[in-house]
């Protein structure tokens, strides 16, 4: 029988054990752990998905034939009327916070699509694809396809990886920064390539790069509003002030370094604010030769030094708010908030404080190597102690269920039917600070019932493979209780057997 090292690299670090995987592991699980980290790739280029800068552009594309829409149709009912050209910067400005408030409308037309995102992606697959000329709805359903697309692409990568701790990893730090798809339109196709872009390329480097990546991405920069936010004393503030937005500055301190009760206050939250205004994207009206991609834009940067926590900051441009980040990462409550989140996530709601001082003590003294940070917590002795006391959340349950029987024939809509089955459609959290990570938020009733109606689904899709009892032991050998292999014994039919494995205690947990 293999041993329980090799069920807790599996199920503990990974993403669950395939059929046949824990023969493979079990002759040194910490060096199998530790090869995906050194050796092995995250980043999922070879599929062809769409860039940030490319989603960007498909919205923007949508947003203006939408107008030209509207303008086509006011004519043909007032005749055509001619517009001057926005060309200087004031003009610009004022479009810019016209372009805002259209964006502004489309959350309700979101929250509107986000009801049947599977028809509006196989209306762009069998109708829109072939256009040359496509209306503002052939494009509203271009960027939902690529929402399916993406999250689809995911799924397949997590069921047939073989580096299922570094896919685990790649999914919580995704998590830490988390971004939702459905706050409006535009975030539509751009949320989700914030983890393809600034998670995965970084999830075994510097924290600090990984940081950057992210509060610079067009994901992040769109999901907390920093791309529209304008310093009072800059140009454009003193010439049409659009407002200060505070969201990304609180997010990063509370959420993505310091952590709640960091040592950082209110005013240090505006005073970077102020830092990271003119961090923001090409759009129509500014920087349109760089459409979709980052710019800074000196035009809406708050001049003037900034005082973060005591240091001042002179104003740089660009550099004043990354020499801040620096200092956050350093900071001695980043180590403390960054540990204290992958012990409770790896380990279990109540993880042992060791663990978390270990993790802490190599994340300062590395100055935030992630590499070096997770070879600590394979090399912990904590992780390696048989329990395994986290519930899988439901798309770790889904996922497991999906490597226990290599399902990775279901076509894009379908897995995202699924997770709306589930109740957790990735990049929905429905707020910054991710998915709730603690048992009783996966424990309710209607979690449950979820999990068993997928739990029958699988199983009637599962033949050629052999009995329950002997796939559940070659899956969670070691772990099986002799009440659970009872139990698939005793089930009617195959089918019903290999539901019945998915829902034993022993699957639901990690």
């Amino acid at each position: 029988m293999v041993d329980l090292n090799a069920l807790t690299a599996a199920h503990r670090f990974g993403l669950g054990a395939r059929f046949g995987e824990l023969d493979t592991i079990a002759p040194d699980p910490k060096t199998w752990l530790n090869a995906q980290l050194t050796d092995v790739s995250s980043t999922l280029d070879t599929f062809g998905l769409m860039s940030s800068v490319e989603a960007v552009t498909l919205f923007f594309d949508y947003l203006r034939t939408k107008r030209e829409e509207k303008k086509a149709a006011a004519a043909a009912t007032f005749g055509t009327q001619s517009k001057t050209a926005k060309s200087t910067n004031k003009e610009r400005l004022l479009a810019f916070a016209s372009t805002i408030d259209e964006i502004k409308s489309t959350e309700q037309m979101a929250r509107q699509s986000a009801k049947d995102i599977s028809g509006l992606a196989k209306a762009a697959s069998d109708a829109s694809k072939a256009k040359t000329v496509k209306t503002s709805q052939d494009l509203l359903q271009d960027m939902y396809k690529s929402l399916i697309d993406d999250v689809s692409v995911r799924t397949l990568h997590a069921t047939l990886t073989p580096a299922s701790f570094r896919e685990r990893l790649v999914r919580f730090w995704s998590d830490h920064f988390s971004v939702d798809f459905d706050k409006s339109l535009i975030t539509v196709p751009t949320a989700i390539t914030m983890e393809r872009e600034a998670i995965r390329p970084h999830v075994t480097g510097k924290f600090y790069d990984m940081l950057v990546a992210v509060e610079s991405h067009q994901g992040m920069l769109i999901y907390l509003d920093n791309w529209t936010s304008i310093g009072p004393n800059s140009w454009a503030g003193q010439e049409f002030n659009l407002g200060l937005n505070e969201n990304l500055a609180r997010e990063t301190l509370e959420l993505h370094t310091l952590g709640v009760g960091g040592g950082y206050s209110q005013d240090d939250i505006i005073e970077y604010a102020k830092a990271i205004t003119g961090w923001t994207m090409g759009n129509l009206n500014f920087n349109e030769d760089s459409l979709g991609a980052f710019v800074y834009q000196p035009l809406f940067h708050e001049p003037g030094t900034r005082t973060i926590m005591g240091k001042s900051y002179p104003d740089t441009g660009m550099n004043q708010a990354l020499n801040a980040l620096q200092d956050f990462v350093r900071h001695p409550s980043t180590a403390k908030h960054i540990a204290r989140k992958l012990a409770f996530h790896f380990h279990s709601d109540t993880p042992p404080q060791s663990l978390i001082d270990k993790l802490a003590q190599v994340f300062t003294d590395t100055d935030g190597d992630l590499l070096q940070v997770s070879l600590a917590l394979v090399g912990a002795d904590e992780m390696w102690d048989g329990q395994f006391l986290k519930l899988r959340n439901s798309e770790e349950f889904l996922l497991a269920s999906y490597r226990a029987f290599d399902l990775s024939n279901l076509a894009p809509d379908e897995t995202f039917n699924v997770f709306e089955l589930m109740g957790q459609v990735p990049f929905t959290a429905g707020s910054p600070a991710g998915w709730p990570d603690d048992e009783a938020s996966w424990a309710s009733s209607s979690t449950i019932a979820a999990r068993l109606n997928l739990s029958v689904l699988i199983g009637n899709l599962i033949d050629n493979v052999p009995l329950p009892p002997d796939y559940a032991n070659d899956l969670v050998g070691p772990i099986l209780s002799t009440n659970s292999t009872q139990i698939l014994s005793g089930a009617f039919t195959k089918a019903q057997g290999y539901a019945l494995m998915l829902m034993t205690p022993e699957m639901q947990r990690r």
